[in-house]
């Protein structure tokens, strides 16, 4: 469960009634054909105390949008990849749809959204899920061989839709023909399941939102989608929870992005994103090196979703943000270029 709407439960905040009132009557689920969808977008500064602002850490700010539709069911972004094939980014959301977004880029800075479209995220049965537990998609990942792997939480699995592509909106339309449902996934909390998920060849690499191993770390499963099991022990940042990853280097790489988020009343909400090797052979405990953290008065939100981008030896991240349905937050759309390392660092 997102931190904001845990807070506000606990402490019974007045301010978030109407928009707790709409979350808890459930947003509207992934339904319908697959459609065209527009989506408005107003442009935000990195930094709002400091306008000429545009680094953090090993971040430089190359745009980004505050994203809206009339369409009810356009929020709730958990995570997203990058298609270089037709320069669009393919998400999934936390209620059962898939988005697709064609950026609108100028010089590289990212500007607006020139198209989009929306589509429900069917089951293996090609019927659409009736209920949030079924529909919680919360990861998404693309193997070497083109299939994409979609993780759900609170009904803890793997589905894998063989021919989805933000390149071809009507591809959204199509089923899962496999799901999988690893038996280390089974004791995991339903609201910390499989939120961060990457691929590197054939194999998935998994770390669990909410299921802990020793000393404050996260379990991490690595292989074949069908043979996924405990593999490593990421160890977040303190205080902090994963929420997406993706290969930064060439497909057989060991390197990884690893986004983090967290909520406080006394600071709010902020977010981490780590690099680390993550060996192909099972290993202990890994921690990652930092390269930036978002908080006020940087621009930042609920930040779940995470793509990469490869130009060359050039490498671009985008982040996006889940709102959680909730009027009160935003949805984010942050572009950045991953800059090289200092010399004598990794």
């Amino acid at each position: 469960m997102n931190p904001i709407l845990r807070l506000a439960m606990s402490s019974g905040a007045l301010a978030f009634g109407g928009a707790l009132g709409f979350y808890f009557a459930g947003p509207a689920l992934g339904a319908g054909a697959v459609s065209p969808l527009e989506v408005a977008s107003a442009s935000v500064p990195f930094s709002n105390a400091d306008p000429a602002q545009d680094r953090a850490g090993r971040l430089r700010y190359m745009g980004g949008l505050v994203l809206s539709a009339k369409n009810m069911r356009f929020g709730g972004i958990s995570d997203m990849i990058w298609e270089e094939g037709c320069n669009r980014l393919l998400a999934v959301t936390d209620a059962g749809s898939w988005i697709v977004l064609e950026p609108d880029e100028q010089d590289g800075q990212l500007k607006g959204i020139s198209a989009a479209w929306i589509a429900p995220l069917k089951g293996p049965d090609g019927n659409v899920p009736v209920s949030k537990r079924a529909a919680d998609a919360e990861g998404l990942a693309r193997l070497a061989d083109g299939s994409s792997w979609v993780s759900f939480e609170q009904d803890h699995r793997l589905e894998r839709f063989a021919e989805v592509s933000a390149c071809r909106p009507e591809s959204l339309a199509s089923s899962p023909d496999k799901a999988v449902a690893p038996a280390d996934m089974a004791s995991w909390p339903e609201n910390g399941g499989a939120e961060a998920i990457a691929a590197r060849q054939d194999q998935l690499l998994v770390i669990a939102e909410g299921a802990e191993g020793p000393g404050g770390t996260r379990i991490g499963l690595s292989g074949a989608p069908a043979q996924l099991a405990k593999g490593f022990l990421w160890a977040p940042p303190a205080g902090y929870e994963p929420t997406a990853m993706a290969k930064t280097g060439a497909a057989g790489g060991d390197s990884f992005l690893i986004l983090h988020r967290r909520f406080t009343p006394l600071e709010g909400v902020s977010a981490i994103l780590s690099e680390a090797e993550i060996p192909t052979a099972a290993a202990g405990r890994i921690e990652g090196r930092e390269i930036a953290r978002l908080r006020p008065p940087l621009t930042v939100d609920n930040m779940e979703a995470l793509a990469i981008r490869r130009d060359g030896e050039r490498r671009f991240v985008y982040l996006m943000s889940d709102n959680n349905f909730n009027a009160l937050q935003r949805t984010l759309l942050l572009k950045f270029e991953l800059l090289p390392a200092p010399p004598g660092q990794p």
